[in-house]
């Protein structure tokens, strides 16, 4: 019988913070082990898995009932925002199935619990279904083995009320157009974005680890965050509670995106004129002399989700778009997702940026322009899957000016530790560096593009290096090339040389099936070795070629979503 009962619970508890996780944000901060809060020896817990890419919760719990047979209980439910209890919740109990065993596992009803919780426990009063002979029974369970005491924050404990900034909107709290002062966003509400909300010069928006920023409905006008110069957000999550900015629907342009505007490099600036956002002409960007060491302020541990909007032919806004962004900006642990144009777009700037996710994006996943040259170390292009990938859809796509392509000072981006894995029979190449781009880039895998996996375009960008690979404008070394359906290279006969030819002058550099499982290097491959990164403080030394170090290298398992687990 408390075999019985310690399945109840454990199935009850699994709906119990499901809701309460979603109260604000679907946050691992809850898996783990839990323990009855009865004297020791009543042996009584649960496991819990929240899984925030599939919006729902998952429960397993195994044990053995008085006469020695097992007992396994699967829970799996969608989660219900702002739902902090549950009644009348189904316990299923499942036997049988097993792997010797044709058929489907047998299911029984073992009753139902209600369910309330704070953040250091959870009560509930069980309710045995008819037969089942078992009694009514109220357990309460703490964190156990090694699952502190959640705060406030990580349990997304409702605020009684909107923070001081923002306005009541149903359950919810808006922000308002424009920050001019600190707003801070606690854990506790969920914060929704209508129309442009501008973080003025001066101005600092804070966001607590474990908060949702989501879109408005209202889409008569495009919704986005636009940082602008001297202005700054610190969006600071950690691996257990992420910070999310997403849309209000699951698809591809559900809000417009987060704009950052700083006043480090743009090609296209002049000592009296500023650059102008081409999809919003209104945020400046970039100066002559550029401060190179420009502030923006820290995006870490981050989601940006279903961002992207078109605003006129040819001008869009972007997941994450980084508009003359300085490098005394953090960019870290940083993922785009599901996203209608580009991943992350730089135009211009010195910001720099270490394990950088793009998954799932409808055009580019990195895209540099205007003379962008920071440095990023371990980043993973994974093309995945979007309906709004097309024939022009690229893993890296690096421009310079058009129609000036030796407009100075160049796009020239250093990219160490790179993994670009395509999606087979859509999209176009793996890197595409073309109109006077240059680039140094180490440590890169490219494969299963449906196109090429590596092409230069244009005589100003052939110029930057020479089929022998001199000069230190366009380089590529220590890399692998794998298979892409139309070959590994854009050789072009009337070229001043060939793709092919300046890729096997790189030191390091070949090819092959790079043997990757989704986009880790199982332990046979051959990007496990031949990597050396640059020499330069921000990149750590690595031996290996891409982002991962070896098949249990999965730096991005826990805090992002929708790519392979």
């Amino acid at each position: 019988m408390i075999s019985h009962r310690k399945t109840l619970l454990a199935a009850a508890c699994v709906f119990a913070l499901a809701g309460q996780a979603q109260a604000t944000v679907v946050t691992e901060a809850f898996d783990g082990s839990w323990t009855d809060l009865n004297p020791i020896g009543t042996n009584k817990g649960l496991l819990l898995d929240v899984l925030p890419d599939q919006n729902v919760a998952f429960g397993a719990f195994f044990t053995y009932a008085n006469d020695g047979s097992q007992i396994w209980v699967v829970i799996q439910t969608s989660l219900v925002n702002g739902q902090n209890a549950y009644t009348n919740v189904p316990v299923l109990r499942f036997t049988g199935g097993r792997f010797s065993e044709a058929g489907s596992p047998a299911q029984d009803t073992l009753g139902t619990a209600n369910v309330s919780f704070s953040c250091s426990q959870i009560s509930l009063a069980i309710t045995p279904a008819a037969g089942s002979n078992l009694a009514p029974a109220s357990f309460t369970f703490v964190p156990s083995l090694g699952l502190k005491k959640l705060t406030s924050g990580q349990c997304n404990d409702p605020l009684p009320q909107c923070p001081t900034g923002t306005t009541a909107d149903g359950d919810d709290c808006r922000l308002p157009n424009s920050i001019a002062n600190t707003l801070y966003l606690p854990a506790g509400k969920k914060y929704i974005v209508r129309g442009q909300v501008a973080v003025e010069a001066g101005g600092r928006l804070v966001i607590a680890p474990g908060v949702t920023v989501q879109g408005s409905t209202d889409r008569s006008s495009p919704n986005f965050i636009a940082v602008k110069r001297d202005g700054r957000i610190y969006a600071e999550g950690t691996a257990e509670q992420p910070i999310t900015f997403t849309g209000p629907e699951a698809t591809p342009g559900s809000w417009a995106g987060i704009v950052l505007n700083g006043r480090s490099v743009c090609n296209d600036a002049t000592e009296t004129q500023s650059c102008q956002f081409e999809a919003v002409p209104e945020l400046q960007y970039g100066q002559v002399p550029p401060i190179v060491n420009d502030s923006s302020g820290a995006l870490r541990y981050v989601r940006i989700r279903w961002a992207g909007q078109q605003i006129a032919p040819n001008e869009e806004l972007n997941s994450l778009t980084l508009n003359a962004v300085g490098n005394g900006t953090v960019l870290e642990y940083v993922q785009v997702d599901g996203g209608l144009d580009d991943g992350f777009e730089m135009f211009g700037g010195t910001v720099n940026g270490k394990y950088l996710v793009c998954s799932n994006m409808g055009d580019d996943c990195f895209d540099f322009d205007q003379g962008y040259s920071g440095k990023i170390q371990f980043a993973l292009g994974f093309q995945g899957s979007n309906p709004d990938i097309g024939g022009d859809s690229n893993g890296i796509e690096s421009d310079n000016d058009n129609p000036a392509s030796d407009k100075l000072p160049r796009t020239l981006p250093t990219v160490s530790n790179l993994t670009l894995v395509g999606a087979g029979t859509v999209g176009n190449e793996g890197m595409r560096i073309r109109r006077g781009s240059g680039g140094n880039y180490s440590n890169v895998v490219v494969t299963g593009y449906r196109d090429r996996c590596v092409n230069l375009v244009d005589a100003q960008t052939y110029a930057l290096s020479s089929a022998t690979m001199s000069g230190n404008q366009l380089t590529m070394k220590n890399s692998f090339v794998g298979g892409c359906l139309n070959g590994l290279f854009e050789d072009n006969a009337n070229a001043a040389y060939l793709v092919s030819a300046w890729y096997g002058a790189g030191a390091g550099n070949g090819t092959g099936d790079a043997l990757l499982n989704g986009f880790l290097p199982q332990a046979a491959s051959p990007v496990l070795l031949g990597g050396e990164a640059p020499s330069d403080p921000f990149f750590r030394p690595t031996s290996y070629r891409g982002a991962f170090a070896g098949p249990n290298d999965n730096w991005t398992a826990g805090w992002t979503v929708n790519i392979p687990r």
